[in-house]
């Protein structure tokens, strides 16, 4: 009896350490995200951001136009969050980084994106210029064409989107027109979609604080194995290669179709050009290089490392009217771009060169848009 008992007991056992090995080995279910919410204003423009990470030794928030990352910190629910300082009106881009790592990953929140960033509008009251308002719309349209200068694209097609202002009249007095040019990255539709430059001259010409102006947005490359090789720009053959065939583009075929199409100004007070990083380079030596086309240059974060001006603007002479250029203190391409203003100014040109707080973004793009387009004609 009692060794029948042993036998049970020990059968027992063995059973008991089963069952309890097969629960201890089944994995355990990860921590369900408690209800939150992502990102909140506050009245006084403070931002809460938020973002559940339970497993996370440390989360950062990268929040656009500020260098340094910010250290956000965990409650017991295993959400991370942090408050700014408070942030003046604008679209924000931001974005998280877990773990210390590179990498950055998105807001699942967020429906708002701008390539690796989520988007936050922190609206004005009243609202600020890239902001929806109730002034009349102009009309945006996209044109195509065959290139001859463009390397790389399919079939040779390229293009470029128009801003014509509330009212166009084609037959009315022409239109000065200022031709705007995207970063490196972009493509002719970004500076609406990520610029808001339709809005914004839409706001600005609604409060007669900007001339009623026409705006060309062309493709910004002159070779499209440029556009997808961040590399190249370590190349200063293949810098200056994409943009002189981009000169070529935009002067020889953009510039005759605008002219035929629209009812455009084509003298050089009546023309302006502006670009920012790729498209600030551009719009600099384009517009430097060619006074007898454009009366009004400028440039924002200008892309103008590695330059020789006296090389580069070989034939440069200067004008009464100034030389527009902004660059954030925290870019790294502020020191050529101050660089290019001293040479300016050596000859004898007027430049006027703003260096706002910031990194190389859309904010300060979006801002001197602003500035830029409120001096003009």
């Amino acid at each position: 009896m009692t060794c029948r008992s042993n036998k049970v007991c020990k059968a027992f056992r063995t059973w008991v350490l089963v069952i309890l090995g097969l629960f201890l080995s089944r994995p355990v279910p990860a921590q369900p995200a408690p209800s939150f919410r992502s990102t909140e204003i506050h009245a006084d423009h403070t931002v809460t951001f938020r973002y559940f990470a339970p497993a996370a030794r440390s989360v950062e928030l990268v929040l656009e136009n500020r260098a340094a990352r910010i250290p956000m910190h965990k409650e017991p629910n295993g959400i991370w969050s942090v408050t700014t300082g408070p942030l003046r009106p604008e679209i924000y881009g931001y974005r998280f980084a877990l773990d210390g790592k590179p990498q950055t990953v998105h807001d699942p929140q967020s429906s708002s994106r701008r390539y690796g960033n989520d988007l936050l509008l922190i609206p004005g009251r009243p609202p600020e210029p890239w902001e929806q308002a109730s002034a009349p719309r102009g009309a945006v349209t996209t044109h195509e064409y065959v290139t001859k200068y463009v390397v790389g694209l399919p079939g040779n097609r390229s293009s470029f989107v128009v801003y014509t202002p509330p009212g166009y009249d084609p037959k009315a007095k022409p239109y000065p027109v200022l031709y705007l040019l995207h970063v490196w990255g972009d493509r002719p539709d970004s500076w609406n979609r990520f610029g808001q430059a339709n809005l914004i001259l839409d706001n600005l010409i609604a409060q007669k604080k900007a001339r009623p102006m026409i705006v060309v947005m062309p493709l910004g490359y002159g070779e499209m194995h440029f556009a997808d090789d961040y590399d190249l720009w370590n190349d200063p053959a293949a810098v200056k290669r994409n943009l002189r065939l981009f000169e070529k583009a935009l002067l020889n075929e953009v510039m005759p179709q605008v002219s035929s199409t629209y009812n455009v100004r084509k003298d050089p007070e009546g023309t302006a050009i502006l670009g920012a990083s790729m498209g600030g380079l551009e719009s600099m030596m384009i517009g430097l290089g060619h006074p007898e086309r454009f009366g009004w240059v400028g440039g924002e974060s200008s892309a103008l490392k590695d330059l020789k001006f006296d090389v580069d603007l070989l034939h440069f002479s200067p004008s009464a009217r100034p030389v527009w250029m902004v660059c954030g203190k925290d870019d790294e391409l502020l020191e050529s771009n101050r660089r290019l203003a001293a040479w300016l100014s050596k000859k004898g040109q007027k430049v006027q060169l703003e260096e706002p707080e910031g990194t190389h973004s859309y904010i300060l793009w979006r801002e001197g848009l602003v500035r830029f387009a409120s001096t003009l004609f």
